[in-house]
């Protein structure tokens, strides 16, 4: 009985118990999970249901979305490269494009201010640097377009002279490599096709030349090996008679030694090679005499009043011996300069030259007399010179009929200036008996440019050979020249 009845309170309190619990309802096949409960106070409380959850993230395993598309956090990481429409990019940390030089690896590479990758050639801050292909700045030899360039350690493009692995070279201003003549410094160094700088012997064109240890041409008399040889002008060697100092010598025509001991053309040559006897120079001889004249070739500049002030004594401290100044243009123009320069020039010794140049506002005549009414009064050490460079009028018709005017003004020949590319195009043979004072930047010796259809390489008398060269006591680039004796008065 007691059993009984503790069974049965043990069901009564167990029923009482049930039903105490909250509701629990589960609706399956639902995107909802809906929890209600029954507190004491009979409020219901909803947890992240489809009702209000319009600010709550949905997360899989490889997006982040928000409900509304506008609102999407952007969470894109694009340090580094990217390739944006087939052009390169480098973001940075801030998701900013660089720009200028960078390096993110072990090569450096330039973007532009739009931050593009760049290739090829760049000149930022006027420094040229090469940019391959893949954008890395190039270092070391580089041929491009059948040209070879050399980038240094920090990518510039070296320009002029440069020693590389022991061998020197030359490089041009568009920064290309030189080879055969080259001029630095007015002097002449020859490159073979390699680039290399040359010592030694040099042949080039079938004729002979040689470049002492630093590489300069030789001109004039030098023992090699024992041997005395003469070196011409433009620096190739003579062989047969030739003269110095009043003395005639024989130079092997062969080897271009000077022979000792032994007797030329019924002329006998003692020790020292010289003949014992005056070599008779009207005699037909087997080879050519060839005359030796010392300091036959003279550095020289051209100015302008494009070149302002001047200081001719720091000009004559660099070497410099004759300078030309323009004297006037057309019919009416004087240059500005033209007193001061010629006045300070003539103090401090330097000889000097007047040029006219020629153009077709006005008659020739009138500016052969334009000419010669600004020089009259001055002392010319140098011929007077007609810049013949100008067209779109009868160049020839001109250029004869100014000289014939000032020649009767004057009683003066003119030496005609102009450049290699002009001459075939615009002059003729009718000018072919004055001599040439010519213009061209191609590095060639003087008695070694170009043939043309009127003048003669004997006839060449001056070689413009830059316009950027530099002189001190001109602030300016300045016209560099070299002149022959032929252009002396």
């Amino acid at each position: 009985m007691n059993i009984k009845k503790n069974i049965i309170g043990f069901i009564l309190v167990f029923a009482m118990l049930f039903s105490l619990m909250p509701e629990l309802n589960v609706q399956a096949a639902t995107t909802d999970l809906k929890i209600s409960a029954t507190p004491a106070s009979g409020s219901i409380a909803k947890v992240a249901t489809s009702e209000n959850k319009s600010d709550t993230l949905n997360i899989t395993d490889s997006t982040v979305n928000n409900n509304s598309e506008m609102d999407k956090p952007n969470i894109t990481s694009t340090i580094g490269w990217k390739n944006e429409n087939g052009d390169w990019y480098y973001y940075k940390s801030d998701n900013t494009k660089a720009t200028g030089w960078i390096k993110p690896d072990k090569n450096w590479y330039y973007l532009g201010y739009d931050g593009k990758m760049k290739t090829g050639w760049v000149n930022p801050n006027g420094i040229w640097y090469y940019l391959d292909y893949s954008g890395a700045m190039a270092k070391g030899w580089k041929e491009l377009n059948n040209s070879k360039y050399f980038l240094q350690d920090d990518g510039s493009m070296v320009i002029g002279l440069k020693e590389i692995n022991g061998k020197k070279y030359m490089f041009k201003s568009s920064g290309a490599m030189a080879t055969g003549w080259a001029l630095l410094n007015n002097q002449w160094y020859y490159f073979s096709v390699d680039g290399s700088m040359v010592t030694g012997w040099v042949k080039d064109n079938n004729k002979s030349y040689y470049v002492n240890d630093s590489g300069a041409m030789t001109i004039g008399w030098i023992k090699v090996d024992g041997s005395w040889y003469d070196f011409k002008d433009d620096g190739s060697m003579a062989t047969g008679w030739v003269t110095y100092n009043g003395e005639s010598y024989y130079l092997d025509t062969a080897t271009g030694k000077m022979l000792t001991n032994t007797t030329i053309d019924g002329y006998t040559l003692g020790d020292d090679g010289k003949s014992t006897k005056k070599v008779d120079l009207s005699a037909n001889f087997q080879t050519k005499f060839v005359p030796v004249k010392e300091n036959t070739l003279y550095k020289g500049i051209d100015i302008s009043n494009w070149d302002g002030d001047v200081n001719f004594s720091s000009v004559k401290s660099d070497g410099v011996q004759l300078v030309y100044m323009k004297a006037t243009q057309g019919s009416t123009f004087r240059d500005q300069y033209l007193d001061t320069y010629y006045t300070n020039a003539k103090s401090v010794g330097l000889k000097v030259g007047f040029y006219h140049y020629l153009d077709g506002s006005s008659s020739p005549e009138s500016q052969a007399e334009n000419f010669y009414n600004s020089i009259k009064d001055k002392q010319s050490d140098l011929k007077p010179a007609l810049d013949v460079e100008s067209n779109g009028f009868d160049v020839m018709d001109y250029t004869l009929r100014f000289i014939n005017k000032f020649k009767s003004l004057s009683n003066m020949d003119i030496c005609i200036y102009t450049y290699s590319s002009f001459i075939n195009s615009n002059l003729d043979s009718r000018l072919s008996g004055y001599t040439l004072w010519e213009a061209n930047y191609n590095n060639n010796p003087l008695n070694n440019l170009p043939s043309n259809n009127v003048w003669s390489s004997g006839s060449r008398v001056g070689h413009q050979y830059s316009d950027t060269g530099s002189v001190s006591g001109i602030d300016s680039a300045v016209d560099l020249d070299e002149f022959t004796q032929g252009i002396l008065r």
